[in-house]
């Protein structure tokens, strides 16, 4: 009884708080009416100012950095990463000018994810690095391509570990199978090469148990592999 009566009384009181918390903000409001509409305009003011920066700005540099990158995109296609990545003095600009100079648009998101690429193929593996890790997306698939790029440098730097680490973080990114297959298998391999058995496995039970089809002959002597490793 002696707990109903305290429970009732703690409930009691939460609501005598939250009453008296109500009274004290009509009164702040109506004592500080004048403030809070200037506050309140400038809220308002600062989310128009934020959509007029998106129109007036934004776009317009988006639009414009569509046509600046053209040429360096031709090269990007083409494999030829140096122009690509620092374009041509005079002539047009390359991934790293349009990051700089356009940064904040779409154009030079993904300029830097390009670039990415582009050094990684030309051996600068933290430069690649960084440009991964500074590629911004919500997309699904390109999270986790973009985790196991950055894994991908990372094992050129001898980085193995956080290499793993990236790839188990790209293979549970997504669920489209074919981009989680490719990353299950690179962490479940470098699993096995660093003697990181448990991890690797783990991984590859998930990717089983989420495709009925069982695990393909590949994955599976991984399997096997790491399973009799560990023993």
């Amino acid at each position: 009884m002696a707990r109903k009566e305290n429970k009732k009384y703690t409930t009691q009181e939460a609501f005598e708080t939250l009453e008296s918390t109500a009274k004290n903000s009509e009164r702040f409001v109506e004592k500080n009416a004048k403030l809070l509409s200037i506050i309140f305009g400038v809220i308002v003011l600062a989310a128009i100012g934020y959509f007029a920066y998106l129109n007036f700005i934004i776009e317009p540099k988006n639009k414009e950095a569509i046509q600046e990158v053209v040429t360096a995109d031709r090269m990007y296609r083409q494999d030829s990463m140096q122009l690509a990545l620092n374009g041509s003095a005079g002539a047009y600009l390359g991934f790293n000018q349009i990051i700089d100079e356009y940064g904040g648009t779409d154009v030079a998101n993904l300029a830097k994810f390009k670039a990415g690429v582009a050094n990684y193929k030309l051996g600068n593996y933290q430069e690649a690095i960084d440009n991964f890790k500074s590629f911004s997306t919500s997309e699904k698939v390109m999270s986790a391509v973009k985790e196991g790029s950055i894994g991908d440098a990372l094992v050129q730097l001898g980085k193995k570990e956080e290499g793993l680490s990236s790839y188990v973080k790209a293979a549970k990114a997504t669920d489209v199978q074919t981009i989680q297959r490719i990353y299950t298998i690179k962490a479940a391999m470098l699993g096995y090469e660093i003697k990181k058995y448990d991890e690797a496995i783990s991984l590859l039970e998930k990717y089983n148990s989420e495709y009925t089809e069982g695990l393909s002959s590949e994955p599976e002597k991984l399997y096997v592999l790491l399973t009799n490793a560990k023993q």
